[in-house]
Order: C-alpha cells, then structure tokens, then sequence
C-alpha cells in the first residue's frame, strides 16, 4: 500500500474490464456534493452523493423505479436496510435504468479503507454512530449508519485522516480522525434500548462500493415511458417466490410479494416484536415510492407530460400508507385494536399500489413526444 499522502484516488479498472469515470472531487478545494430529501435514509442519499459526484442528477437516477421488493426470512435492524434483488447489487437495484451497480465488502483497519480509497474512489462506509464525534448519538446511543468517504490524508505528524460526508441532520463534511472512523466501522453495535430499530448488528467493516458508468445526458420522455413500462412489468409480474429457491435468496416483488407481506402482517399481528422490522423495512419502500413521485411532478413540468401529475399524486398515496403502517407497527405494543389496525393499514397500502400502477399504464396509453 502506498503510504505517500494524498487527497483523493484514480478509478482503477473493474473486474469487467471497464474503466469507470475518473472520480470529479480529490478533496483538495471545495466540499464534498450533498444530497438530502427528508423522507429518505442514508442508503438514498449516499449513494445520491455518488451520483452526484459523477454528474448525475440523484431524483433522475434513483426517481425512475418505483416497486415492491421482501424478504421475508431478513431481519431488517439498519437503517440502510434493503433487500437485495440483483447480483450487481443494491445500487443497480434502486437504478435499474441506469449502468450503476455496487457490491458489499469488508475491511479491519485503517490501511484496509485506504486501499479500497484508492481502488473504486469514494466508498459508502458502515458505521455506527455511538463512535462519530459529530453525530448527535456520540457516546450515547448505538445505531448503523452509512456515510461517504472519498479520500484520506496524512497530517504532518503522520497521522491518518479520512474525509467522511453525512449529508444526514445535523449534517457534517470534514476531515476526521482515522481512530473514530474506524472504531465506528469495526464497532459491535450491541443492542440499544434507545434504538431498538437500527442497533444490534455488527457494523464489521463493512464498505459498499459502487461503479457508476452511465455520462450525464438529458432524459427524454422515451426513456421514462420505457421506465414507466419496466415498473408495470415488474408489478404486474412480480412472484412470491418458490419453493426450491434458497431462503436467503428469496425475494418477494410486485402486486403477488405485497400481499404475501400484508396477509403475513396481519397473521402476526398480536405479537408487537413481529410487527417491528416493518418501520424499518418499509423505509426503502417508502423513499423510493416519494422520489418516484417527485420525479414524476418535475418531469411533467419539464416536458409538458400532465398525466405524470396522476403518478406523482398516486405515489405520493404510497408514501403516506407507507407512514401509517411503519408507525403503526412501530407502535404497535401501546396502541389499542392493534389486530384490527393492521390489516386496515395493509389493505390501504395495497390500493395505493394499485392505484399506482393503474396510473402507469393510463399514462402510457397517451402518445409520447419528446418537446
């Protein structure tokens, strides 16, 4: 490993063979590119900072795809929680009409960051916040959390720092210590009583890297309406799995995964300790059903498409059963009629989809024209 300071990192070339874009910050001027929406977590808004970084605009990229994905032998306790679908990852998961794609690995020590610095460019590292001087929860409260860190430096005494970004309130860019970053990386992450939703895993070392190979180009209202299309499909089509997949594989989509989930909730719904990994869980669901929405409403400004107006306000239907559910589950040991709620809440978000994707295919019966 080559100790020489340095501010930043050159892509290498991937295991395919393809040369990534050169990284476009070294941390030598400037900050780091942010990105924050408020319903979304770390997951969304670090990888959004990665694509920024790249050039690319974050509601475009991740606001194109909006599904029902469930694993149901998980045990969702991370903030960053989602599950996995793809073998290039959850990245290419969240974009799938665009060429990212991401891969989970592990490090021990600072050296170990450093290389995977130098290897793939900025990195999403795993971390907990107990560790993080800047965070709210130093020293009081264990949680999982991932920032970005796109470089690493010596200082003139020798010492190791990492430049980490948490676009997360209270928001924080700097540089910092090597020792903190890596007992946060490397921390156990026992179980908290006050964070009973994102603590409880062990951090390990764990970095996602991504490769982003798509150039920055406009969008044109083809591309959407083939986007729109991929997520009828993939409701319409989606599976409850079958019985010789392996479990840890086993991944429930679309219109036949959402009700698998909703008739498992209400069959669980007596016991509040099964109804908890919704909150978490559901959080992905949720952000990405919002940036849908979001995207939607600025393209049909942008490029006079008034249909898309329906799929913005039927998504954003998503986003609040979404709510009611994930707080209700959350909830659930102190609030009455909790086997009654359950299901209402479920059978609610199951016509939110439903609406959804009725106004996807409404929309695509309309003739398309770029303006």
């Amino acid at each position: 490993m080559n100790s020489a300071s340095t501010t930043g990192a050159t892509h290498a070339p991937d295991t395919a063979g393809v040369t990534a874009p050169a990284v476009r910050w070294n941390g030598a001027t400037g900050t780091y590119p942010q990105w924050y929406e408020d319903p979304l977590s770390c997951l969304q808004t670090t990888l959004g900072g990665i694509l920024l970084e790249h050039g690319l605009r974050p509601v475009e990229v991740l606001g194109l795809a909006c599904e029902f994905a469930f694993a149901p032998d998980d045990v969702p306790c991370e903030e960053f929680y989602r599950p996995v679908q793809s073998a290039r990852g959850v990245a290419a998961d969240l974009c799938p009409y665009h060429d990212v794609e991401s891969a989970w690995t592990t490090g021990a020590d600072a050296d170990d960051l450093i290389e995977l610095i130098e290897r793939h460019g900025s990195v999403i590292v795993a971390v907990d916040n107990y560790h993080l001087p800047f965070r709210p929860a130093f020293h009081d409260v264990h949680a999982a959390h991932l920032v970005v860190v796109p470089a690493w430096r010596r200082t003139s005494d020798g010492a190791v720092e990492f430049y980490v970004s948490d676009v997360q309130p209270p928001r924080f860019q700097g540089w910092l210590a090597a020792e903190h970053l890596v007992a946060s990386w490397t921390s156990g992450n026992p179980s908290d009583s006050q964070d009973v939703f994102f603590s409880s895993r062990e951090i390990g070392g764990r970095v996602l890297t991504t490769t982003v190979r798509e150039r920055p180009a406009e969008l044109t209202t083809g591309q959407v309406a083939r986007a729109l299309r991929g997520n009828l499909d993939r409701w319409t089509g989606g599976t409850t799995g079958s019985a010789d997949q392996a479990a840890a594989d086993r991944v429930l989509t679309g219109r036949a995964g959402l009700h698998h989930f909703v008739d498992r909730l209400a069959e669980r719904c007596g016991d509040p300790a099964e109804l908890r990994g919704t909150y978490t869980f559901g959080w992905a669901m949720q952000a990405q059903a919002f940036l849908h929405g979001r995207f939607a409403q600025e393209f049909a400004h942008r490029a006079k498409q008034s249909r898309l107006l329906e799929v913005a306000a039927s998504a954003d239907r998503v986003v609040s059963a979404w709510s009611n559910l994930r707080l209700l589950c959350a909830h659930a040991a102190e609030t009455a009629g909790i086997t009654e709620l359950v299901p209402r809440r479920g059978a609610e978000l199951v016509h939110a989809y439903e609406q959804l994707a009725a106004d996807w295919q409404h929309t695509l019966a309309t003739e398309w024209t770029d303006v």
